[in-house]
């Protein structure tokens, strides 16, 4: 584990080693979240994500006209999914002085949001990633908020003992977060996932997850398939979770809303597009009631 003053640093290594794998789709996330925070009306301000896309040289998804069509939605729709979290811990931080990001990625919120200086935010996350993310931002000298703790795991395993060891108390109630991670892991990993985080929520703990049904990652896959696509597709095949979002939570303890994609954009005035009757569209209305939060009963 790191603390958020530390190196990560190797020496005889230049500079920062780009992620690899799953680890690649962050540099996608980075980008978009670095336009929207070059927008007069941006939703929110990364300031660390150019940082991370000027360290390694990044691919522009390519391929057919569905695969564009995908990224382009995909552009329109992270914004609303920052913001959606953004808006979620800072709520939740007003009373619950644990955070746990699951799957951190590329995540800067214990930096760039207004968090009380008594909140401990837990990044789990690859070696890997958080080496590469460390890096960049100790070249922009970026100090937290509060306390950070960076904690590598494999989410595939038994990654509780670790977040314990660095310091975290399944006493005390907890917000959790996990986004942009249920595609890449199979219904019988997310499930676990889901179990693991409960077992270690206190009463009145709070999680906010990006839900993906089978279904709807399944038609992702299908809207990149192709040379182009494949890593993507690989990477996506079987993910998901395979029943509802609120009876998955409540069968874990869980009292969960859904919210509905394309009226939190209407919120925050912006519009999603359309598709027509395409498979891309089917996609869109499957997925549509993926930002879920829930508290622990």
């Amino acid at each position: 584990m790191t603390t958020s003053g530390s190196s990560s640093s190797t020496p005889g290594e230049s500079g920062p080693v780009a992620p690899t794998g799953v680890g690649r789709t962050a540099l996608m996330v980075a980008a978009a979240r670095a336009a929207e925070s070059a927008r007069a009306d941006h939703l929110f301000v990364d300031p660390y994500a150019a940082d991370f896309l000027a360290a390694v040289e990044v691919e522009q998804p390519v391929g057919g006209d569905d695969a564009a069509r995908m990224w382009d939605s995909f552009s329109s729709y992270l914004p609303i999914r920052t913001r959606f979290f953004d808006d979620y811990i800072l709520d939740a931080t007003r009373t619950v002085r644990q955070v746990v990001i699951v799957a951190a990625g590329l995540d800067t919120r214990a930096f760039r949001l207004p968090l009380p200086p008594e909140v401990v935010v837990y990044e789990l996350d690859t070696a890997e990633m958080l080496t590469f993310k460390q890096r960049v931002l100790d070249a922009r000298g970026a100090r937290p908020a509060g306390r950070r703790m960076t904690v590598p795991a494999d989410l595939r395993e038994n990654w509780g003992s670790s977040l314990v060891a660095a310091g975290f108390d399944s006493c005390t109630p907890t917000a959790w977060l996990v986004e942009g991670l249920l595609s890449y892991l199979s219904p019988e990993h997310n499930d676990r996932l889901l179990a693991e985080i409960s077992d270690r929520s206190a009463a009145g703990s709070l999680l906010s997850i990006e839900y993906l049904h089978v279904d709807a990652v399944a038609l992702m896959a299908a809207a990149v398939a192709g040379e182009s696509g494949a890593e993507l597709t690989a990477m996506w095949q079987g993910g998901g979770v395979d029943e509802p979002a609120q009876s998955w939570l409540a069968r874990h303890g869980w009292d969960a809303e859904v919210s509905d994609t394309y009226e939190r954009a209407a919120a925050y005035h912006r519009e999603l597009p359309t598709f027509g009757d395409t498979l891309l569209e089917r996609f869109a209305e499957a997925a549509r009631n993926g930002l879920v939060t829930a508290r622990r009963h």
